[in-house]
């Protein structure tokens, strides 16, 4: 738990430490490190970016994927890196929970420094259409009645849609069993079969298969319902207010950069974001653009550390 209150504290103060101003970029070679593996929805809009960097900045920003460890690999490359933006990271959600499920990370908090929020992902509760629910109470009442057999899948330990769901079983007293895959596609394997009755996943990765009848849309997670989605109620509406859920994407560079070149960086990445051509591609995997500021994006941070280390520690989750 110190550990944890320390990476908070410093991670906030990363921008009030002083830095030599430099100019940017300066560097003989960038790249950006993708804390998850080739192929993925990571990767693809990590390439984008940095695409539209290098046609920006007139500099090859090299993409070099290096997943494992839920964003420690990645994270622990871009924090020993020289500073000064030479060095970028696209994370997501594990990044802000690792100092608190591990007892030591192979980097200092000081090392860090946010860039911007890029995305988010609205998730949507799904069953498979041999269970006889269509709402979230329904779901609940039948788990309730069957105690420790209804089981979730999830694309990974401690991931979004892991999270979601051990927040919807700590929200509603209602004991859900957790089953893990390595990634959306065996979960959605055993899904489809029936093996798991429900899942949690991003709306871009199940929606063909809610359109095609494989599962079930019950409930979404994001505040309001979605576009795509109209007639599915919220999980919040359903019963359960303040839930709300979402994966996420950020970039990080190394700690002592300056602060100029920091925001010179944000201001660029979301230059990139608010391009039709961007918009349109992330449109088409129900991403939604977030495309925040430094300071903003350190908030966020915390507040995600905050929330989900607080579930952690009371359901006892370990790494």
């Amino acid at each position: 738990m110190k550990a944890f209150k320390a990476f908070v504290v410093c991670f906030l103060c990363v921008f009030s430490v002083p830095a030599i101003s430099q100019k940017f970029p300066s560097c003989n070679s960038m790249r950006m490190v993708i804390a998850y593996p080739a192929g993925g929805g990571t990767d693809i809009q990590g390439r984008i970016i940095a695409q539209k960097l290098s046609e920006k900045w007139g500099k090859n920003v090299v993409v070099e994927n290096r997943g494992g460890g839920g964003t420690v690999i990645a994270t622990a490359i871009v924090a020993k890196a020289t500073p000064g933006g030479c060095t970028l990271l696209l994370t997501a959600l594990p990044f802000a929970i690792n100092p608190f499920v591990m007892e030591k990370l192979p980097y200092e908090e000081k090392e860090l420094a946010p860039v911007t929020q890029t995305l988010r992902f609205p998730q949507v509760l799904v069953v498979t259409p041999s269970i006889p629910v269509r709402t979230v109470k329904e779901l609940l009442a039948l788990a309730a009645s069957t105690p420790e057999k209804i089981s979730f899948g999830s694309t990974g330990h401690l991931g979004t849609s892991h999270l979601a769901g051990e927040l919807l079983s700590s929200m509603s007293g209602v004991k859900l069993v957790h089953v893990p895959y390595k990634g959306a596609s065996p979960a959605h394997a055993d899904l489809f079969s029936g093996r798991v009755p429900m899942m949690f996943d991003s709306l871009g990765s199940i929606n063909r298969y809610i359109t095609s009848g494989q599962v079930r849309a019950i409930a979404v997670t994001s505040v309001a319902r979605s576009s795509q989605l109209p007639n599915v109620p919220t999980v919040a509406e359903s019963g359960y207010p303040g839930f709300e859920v979402a994966a996420w994407h950020g970039v990080v560079t190394t700690g002592g950069t300056g602060k100029d070149v920091v925001e010179k960086i944000s201001a660029d990445i979301r230059d990139v974001l608010q391009n039709k051509e961007m918009r349109d591609r992330m449109a088409q995997v129900s991403a939604e653009i977030v495309a925040s500021t430094p300071s903003d994006f350190q908030v966020f941070i915390k507040a995600e550390a905050n929330r989900w280390g607080k579930i952690i520690r009371d359901l006892d989750i370990k790494k």
